[in-house]
């Protein structure tokens, strides 16, 4: 079966067959992968992997502004995802704190 991208005003959308049995509502978020986008279902937001504010507050507190901050926020929103690329193979047991990760990923915590 091959479904196709659609435009829906600014963004694309993608039919899901009805064979697949997925409510209405249901939350997912996609994820680049070497072979296309893979969709993972999940039960609510988490945020807690959303480190936006901390990046903020810590450009703030180093002085840039505008178009600087702008720039700078987006390259290292952008680093994130390397490192937990990165941090996932290298460490024997995943699990750690949000400030072991922070720490971990650069951002100072003093927020």
């Amino acid at each position: 079966m091959i479904t196709k991208a659609r435009k829906q005003g600014n963004s694309l959308t993608l039919t899901i067959p009805k064979d697949f049995h997925v409510e209405e509502g249901a939350k997912m978020r996609p994820e680049r992968t070497d072979d296309g986008i893979l969709y993972r279902f999940v039960e609510e937001e988490d945020d807690f992997f959303d480190f936006s504010s901390d990046i903020l507050a810590d450009l703030i507190n180093e002085g840039l502004e505008g178009a600087d901050l702008l720039s700078e926020f987006k390259k290292r929103k952008h680093a994130i995802k390397g490192a937990f690329h990165k941090m996932a193979q290298s460490v024997d047991d995943p699990a750690m704190t949000r400030e072991e990760l922070e720490n971990l990923i650069g951002l100072s915590g003093d927020h």
